[in-house]
């Protein structure tokens, strides 16, 4: 660790600094939360993993003992591991079901799986990162929570207004910081530390709260975060914001009150239990842009949804098409994305259908066909190795589910469901 950067919390701390330091020391918090929109009824406790309800947001879980990761309820995407602080922001958002979210930058996508949950399937959760390859992983953990009212973007957080206008209840800024807050995960970090790197950092997360500002309704709510603890990323830009026609939002709950800074809410890994958090919660009170009027996608033909419910109960879902894709659309937009809603199925050059992965993990309840996996049955690791296995359902695509939890897509004939699951999510033990 650098001196310098042992110095600058002394500073900051004071006598409390070697609580700070001493705390980078012991091992990271593990946390989860459950998807409430996928996991209705999910029992925590079958994670395998003992964990202890956190004071604050649904289904909010730190791990005590155990990996919830090797658990085929994490796969079928019931619950996302994020660690306890990172949870704060939204979870005192105050999330209503039918809001219009933008998380601006989202991925891995642990805000976005929060926010998803919080919409409850209503609404409408777009989920940006510039990063070409963060996006896909954002996308991929999106697919496996089975949300259906979500759109996945890629580009820079300065062009979104232009894209959607004033359009969102809230936005989500989870800033990319200078990672104070990374330190005991990843201890790179302290030795990355310099205060040439907090001023560039503090600079683009002002610009990209300009952006969040420009795609905010009269009235939204901006959810201002890092995961670093410089007061130049942190309230300087908040009261940058407030200075702009916001006003703060500071929610009664009692729990918030020995964290509060002179602009939002500051947990230090001394002070709480996680690596490290900041946020401010802010009320836009000047106007905002107009929304933007978008093309609508084409709807498909009549004989592939009449091929696609014969695959799935379609009942009350939009289908649309571009190019060889059928999707179920959460944004009734025609618009360039990694993800817009679920995709369905591709029609093949015959005319025949293959359904998509997402449509199992969304949408399994729907199909004709299931190949349920009870608790406790081996066969499902099987599966999640690429194999097939032996179930007695009727031949056709079907859902593969856990516990009547959707996990993927299979075949079935003959008493045996070919293996469908994504090859490189597949695991190795």
């Amino acid at each position: 660790m650098k001196e310098a950067y042992i110095d600058e919390m002394k500073r900051r701390l004071g006598a409390d600094a070697e609580n700070y330091f001493r705390a980078l020391g012991e091992p990271p918090v593990k946390g989860l939360h459950v998807n409430a929109v996928k996991a209705a009824g999910f029992d925590p406790s079958l994670t395998g993993a003992r964990l202890e309800r956190l004071p604050f947001g649904d289904g909010c879980y730190a791990v005590a003992e155990g990996a919830p990761t090797r658990s085929p309820y994490y796969a079928a995407g019931l619950y996302y591991m994020q660690e306890p602080s990172a949870m704060l922001p939204v979870a005192f958002a105050g999330i209503s079901a039918g809001a219009k979210v933008l998380d601006m930058c989202a991925a891995p996508g642990g805000k976005s799986c929060m926010a998803a949950s919080a919409l409850r399937g209503g609404g409408l959760l777009v989920s940006n990162d510039a990063d070409r390859s963060r996006a896909a992983v954002l996308r991929e953990n999106i697919v496996a929570a089975g949300y259906a009212n979500v759109v996945v973007t890629n580009r820079r957080a300065e062009e979104l207004p232009d894209v959607f206008g004033g359009t969102f209840d809230v936005v989500i800024a989870d800033a990319p910081c200078s990672g104070e807050g990374m330190m005991r995960k990843e201890p790179q970090a302290a030795f990355d530390w310099s205060p040439k790197n907090i001023s560039a950092c503090a600079e683009r997360q002002r610009r990209i709260l300009l952006a969040a500002d420009g795609c905010l309704k009269e009235g939204g709510l901006l959810v201002y975060s890092t995961c670093t603890f410089s007061r130049e990323e942190d309230e300087d830009n908040a009261l940058y914001m407030l200075g702009r026609g916001y006003e703060e939002v500071r929610p009664t709950d009692p729990f918030l009150l020995p964290y509060a800074c002179e602009a939002g809410y500051k947990f230090y890994p001394h002070t709480f239990r996680g690596e490290g958090q900041y946020f401010c919660l802010m009320r836009k009170c000047s106007a905002g842009r107009a929304e933007k009027r978008m093309r609508a996608p084409s709807d498909a033909g009549g004989r592939e949804k009449a091929a696609l419910s014969r695959i799935m109960d379609t009942d009350g879902l939009r289908i649309a098409r571009t190019g060889d894709m059928l999707y179920a659309p959460a944004l009734a937009a025609d618009l360039p994305c990694r993800a817009n809603g679920v995709l369905l199925a591709t029609v093949e050059r015959d005319g025949r259908l293959t359904p998509a992965h997402q449509a199992a993990t969304a949408f399994g309840k729907r199909f004709r066909i299931s190949a349920d996996v009870p608790h406790g049955d081996g066969r499902i690791n099987a599966y999640l190795r690429g194999e097939g296995i032996a179930c007695d359902c009727a031949p056709g695509w079907c859902a593969v589910t856990y516990g009547g939890y959707p996990v993927g897509l299979g075949k079935s004939s003959c008493g045996v469901v070919k293996n469908k699951y994504p090859k490189f999510l597949r695991r190795t033990e």
